[in-house]
C-alpha cells in the first residue's frame, strides 16, 4: 500500500480538511475520507469514497489510479484493470506493478494483459543524441548552463559541492572547487552573458560532502565571474528552522534573478546591485515550486509547481492563474522550465515513464494549446533533471543519480556511481 498511500498523501500534501460530519463536497476532501478508511483497513468505504471522487474529477489521474486500487482490493480485476488501462492512454504509469493493493488480482488474465501493454509504454522513445559525459562517477550532477558566447557547460555537483566546466573543445575542470566561498550542493545555474556572470542555487543535502548539523535549512544564490570564477555576489536565505531549497533559477534583461524553493514552495528575486534574496511569493501560496520562466515580455512568471501543474504569474500584481492542458494531457511533476519562443520545455519526472515534454503556448503566452512528448524512457535515464535550452537543442542531464543519497541519514552508496550522461535533444 505504501505506493497508493504516498499518491493519496501526494495529492493532498498541505491541504487542509474539514473534520465536520458533513459529507465532504471536494475531491480532495473525500480523498481524506478515503485515506481514514484505508488506514482503518475499512476497504469498502475506501472505495466508495473514491468513487465519489471520481464523479467529481473524472480525468484526475490520481484518482483513477485510488479507484482502481479499490477495485483491486475488492477482487474486481477487469474494473481495476480497465481504470489503469485509462492512465496508460495518457501515457502515465503510477506504479501499479510494485503496489501491493493489486497483489490479489496478479494471477489474473486482465492483468497479464495490462502488463503487456505497460511493457509497450515503457519503449523508449529517444530523439536525442548524447552530447558528452563527465567520468568522476560520485558528481551527482543537477543544474546544467552553457554559454552562448563560447559554448562552455557548467554542470552543478550535489555530492561534491562545486561547478564542473566542459569547453566547447571538450576539456574538463574544476570552475569553482569544494566548497569554494562557502558554496553548498549545486542546484541550477543560469549564465547572464551580458554581465559575464554565472548565477548558481546551491542548499545543504545531508550526503554533501563536509555536511554538519547546523547546515541544515541553509540555502541561498551565488553569482561567479565567468572568466575568473571569482565570487561576484552571495545572497543566502535568513534561517528559519525550515529546509529550504532553492531551486531552478531565470534572469530578466535587467539582470535580477528569480527563483523557486522546492522546499518551502516560495518565489525570490534577487535585484540587480542587492545583496539580499526578496520575497516574491511567499511559500504559503504554491505547494512545491518546482521551476520558473519568464514570458517573453517579461510580465509573466510561469511556474512549474510540482503538484499543481503550470501557473502563469503576473510579476507587477502577484495575481496567479492556472493553465489548463488540453484533454489528455497532465501537468504534474514538472521539473524545471525552459522557454524556447511560444514553447516551454520540462522534464517531467512524476509520473512514469520519465519524459521531456514540450509546452506549447498561443501567441499570447496565456493559453496552452498543445502538449507533446519529445523523449521518454532514455536508456541513459536515471533520475533525468531540469536542463536548459542552448540555440536549437534542449540538454540536459539523463542520470542525476539523486538515489545514490540518502536525504535524511546522509548515507552515500558511492559504489553504484557511474559516469554523467549529458544528453542534447533537437528542439
Amino acid at each position: 500500500m505504501k505506493t497508493v498511500l504516498a499518491v493519496l498523501l501526494f495529492s493532498l500534501f498541505v491541504t487542509t480538511i474539514s473534520t465536520s460530519q458533513e459529507t465532504p463536497a471536494t475531491a480532495a476532501a473525500l480523498n481524506a475520507e478515503a485515506i481514514k478508511a484505508y488506514q482503518a483497513k475499512d476497504y469498502a468505504r475506501f472505495l466508495a469514497y473514491e468513487k465519489q471522487a471520481l464523479a467529481l474529477e473524472p480525468d484526475n489521474p490520481r484518482v483513477v489510479y485510488n479507484v482502481a486500487c479499490g477495485q483491486s482490493l475488492a477482487g474486481n480485476a477487469p474494473e481495476a484493470v480497465r481504470l489503469l488501462d485509462q492512465l496508460l492512454l495518457k501515457k502515465i504509469d503510477l506504479g501499479a506493478e510494485a503496489d501491493d493493493d493489486f497483489a490479489g488480482i496478479r494471477n489474473t488474465s486482465e492483468w497479464r494483459a495490462f502488463q503487456t501493454r505497460l511493457t509497450e509504454l515503457r519503449k523508449p522513445l529517444v530523439h536525442s543524441e548524447i552530447a558528452f559525459t563527465l567520468s568522476d562517477p560520485a558528481l551527482v550532477a543537477t543544474g546544467i548552463a552553457v554559454d552562448p558566447k563560447t559554448g562552455d557547460t557548467y554542470i552543478a555537483s550535489v555530492r561534491q559541492r562545486k561547478i564542473v566546466r566542459r569547453t566547447k573543445q571538450g576539456m574538463v575542470s574544476d570552475f569553482i572547487q569544494q566548497a569554494q566561498d562557502g558554496f553548498l550542493s549545486g542546484d541550477s545555474l543560469a549564465i547572464d552573458p551580458r554581465r559575464s556572470l554565472l548565477y548558481a542555487t546551491t542548499s545543504a543535502v545531508p550526503y554533501m560532502l563536509g555536511y554538519q548539523k547546523e547546515d541544515f535549512g541553509r540555502s541561498g544564490l551565488f553569482a561567479f565571474d565567468l572568466k575568473s570564477g571569482k565570487l561576484v555576489k552571495k545572497a543566502m536565505l535568513p534561517a528559519d528552522g525550515k529546509r529550504h531549497i532553492l531551486n531552478q533559477l531565470t534572469i530578466d534583461h535587467e539582470g535580477n534573478v528569480y527563483l523557486s524553493d522546492t522546499g518551502v514552495a516560495g518565489i525570490y528575486v534577487l535585484r540587480r546591485g542587492s545583496n539580499e534574496l526578496e520575497t516574491v511569493i511567499s511559500g504559503d501560496v504554491f505547494r512545491s515550486t518546482q521551476g520558473v520562466a519568464l514570458s517573453k515580455d517579461q510580465k509573466t512568471l510561469y511556474v512549474a509547481d510540482y503538484l499543481d501543474g503550470l501557473w502563469a504569474l503576473d510579476i507587477a500584481s502577484k495575481t496567479r492563474r492556472q493553465l489548463q492542458p488540453p484533454a489528455g494531457a497532465w501537468l504534474f511533476g514538472l521539473d524545471g522550465l525552459s522557454r524556447q519562443g511560444d514553447s516551454l520545455i520540462s522534464v517531467q519526472i512524476g509520473p512514469k515513464p520519465e519524459r521531456v515534454l514540450r509546452i506549447q503556448l498561443d501567441g499570447k503566452g496565456a493559453n496552452i494549446i498543445k502538449v507533446e512528448i519529445l523523449e521518454m524512457s532514455h536508456p541513459d535515464y536515471r533520475g533525468p533533471i531540469q536542463g536548459t535550452v542552448a540555440g536549437k537543442d534542449f540538454v540536459y542531464v539523463a542520470n542525476s543519480q539523486l538515489d545514490l543519497g540518502n536525504g535524511r541519514t546522509g548515507a552515500f552508496a558511492a559504489d553504484q556511481g557511474r559516469p554523467t550522461v549529458v544528453l542534447r535533444l533537437p528542439l
